[in-house]
């Protein structure tokens, strides 16, 4: 297994790099707020927990400074939302199985528990090619709180036991999490439905919301672009659907400038999470769910739809 862990390090080459263009700053609601650029950031410890890792501070740097890196070193340094950690690592509506399979079928957890047509629909899908599904929490939020947490040995154990061989993952999150940190090959539910010929092509082009983990570098969004006609990247200004990296928390205002900064739109994304989030003043539509015909509109019901997920039993 991978790691890539940050250290403290960073934060003094950051103080030493940083030309003081601002660059940042004006393309950061959160650094804006606080009238600070990536420097500054470095050494205010009070602030860690307002950045939303987007990322969009790394994307318009000229020396290649990371924002979230600077986030993460500062929360491990003093972590919080202890309870966050806990309902994580210990996900109340998880559902797994002892059952040996060559692809798994991780769920994740936001997605089951606004698209459960979809969700159903996938798990009949892979148990029929003879296959196991996974409905749990990758732990990412867990990360987020700057507490060390063992999810990743936990799952390869996991993984070992069942004789995985592959991981398909709808969710955007738990893909980047477990891409290239895990011993066996991690792919996307795009990706496995292709290979089966199980994808419907999207005649017309779409507006895309890209979710933060795949925004800029579209290690996801690949498989699904050789799918649609073309689409237009118009939400460039929306650095974040404003769930990104527990941040809400501590900017509830900055959060929902994001959420209501786009209205009236048709859309596309292929994150759960940013779904729910736009889903009330938008028409949104999840990648996953359209490609297999279903077209299902985010459920906003999520304790019910993650309870029938919990509950979901196994074919023998």
């Amino acid at each position: 297994m991978k790691s890539n862990e940050c250290t403290s390090d960073y934060l003094e080459e950051v103080r030493q790099k940083c030309i003081d263009c601002s660059k940042c700053t004006k393309n950061c609601p959160f650094l804006t707020k606080y009238d600070i650029n990536l420097k500054d950031f470095t050494m205010r410890g009070d602030l860690a927990f307002s950045c939303f890792l987007c990322k969009k501070c790394e994307s318009v740097c000229p020396v290649d400074l990371k924002g979230a890196k600077i986030s993460m070193i500062l929360r491990k340094e003093n972590p919080k939302f202890k309870s966050v950690k806990n309902q994580k690592e210990n996900y109340i509506f998880k559902n797994n199985s002892d059952k040996k399979t060559d692809d798994l079928l991780y769920l994740g957890c936001n997605f089951p528990a606004f698209y459960p047509k979809t969700t159903k629909y996938l798990i009949d899908l892979f148990e029929k090619e003879g296959f196991d599904f996974s409905i749990d929490c990758c732990n990412l939020p867990s990360d987020f709180t700057g507490y060390d947490n063992d999810y990743l040995d936990r799952f390869e154990k996991q993984l070992s036991e069942k004789n995985v061989k592959r991981v398909v993952c709808v969710c955007p999150n738990c893909f980047h999490k477990f891409y290239k940190n895990l011993s066996v090959e991690v792919i996307t539910i795009f990706k496995w439905l292709d290979e089966r010929n199980l994808i419907q092509d999207i005649d017309e082009e779409v507006n895309v919301f890209f979710p933060c983990s795949d925004r800029y570098n579209h290690v996801i969004f690949k498989d699904i672009k050789k799918h649609i006609t073309g689409y237009n990247d118009k939400y460039k200004s929306t650095n974040c659907c404003g769930a990104g990296g527990i941040a809400s928390k501590s900017e509830k205002e900055i959060s929902a400038q994001m959420k209501n900064s786009i209205e009236n739109e048709t859309m596309y994304t292929y994150c759960a999470t940013c779904s729910s989030k736009f889903i009330e003043k938008n028409d949104v539509h999840h990648f996953a769910s359209k490609m297999v015909g279903i077209d299902e509109k985010c459920d906003p019901s999520f304790f019910k739809n993650a309870l029938k997920g919990k509950f979901r039993g196994r074919k023998k």
